[in-house]
């Protein structure tokens, strides 16, 4: 019975694992979308602020949305595909995803909540 219970924990955090790095793979594509889309967020914000040459007047939201930022994102997700490979246990590697995922989501607040209107 035991084996059997540990057996199917282990499956609960490869699925976990696998939902993780999924999760991690939509977040650096929708990433990918801010970036590709910098020349029309411009637009937007030199309508909503003509005196600035800085992305919705924020210094913040003008890095967040950069090739450079993208890369750094982008580097994260490689190193936490790299990471499977080299011998880290599974929960260790569940909870490196966790953070990572973590992390750019709280990237993403930052960056959209000076953005906000109604804060």
């Amino acid at each position: 019975m035991h084996s059997r219970e540990v057996r199917g924990f282990r499956r609960l955090q490869t699925f976990c694992n696998l939902i993780l790095l999924v999760l991690q793979l939509i977040t650096v594509a929708a990433y990918w979308g801010l970036v590709d889309a910098r020349p029309q967020y411009m637009a937007i914000s030199e309508g909503l602020y003509p005196d600035s040459e800085l992305l919705m007047n924020s210094q913040i939201a003008e890095w967040m949305v950069s090739m450079p930022a993208f890369l750094a994102v982008a580097a994260l997700f490689l190193g936490g595909i790299a990471k499977e490979f080299i011998g880290i246990s599974k929960g260790r590697r569940i909870l490196i995803n966790l953070a990572l995922l973590i992390l750019l989501v709280a990237m993403f607040g930052i960056a959209a909540f000076p953005l906000s209107p109604n804060v």
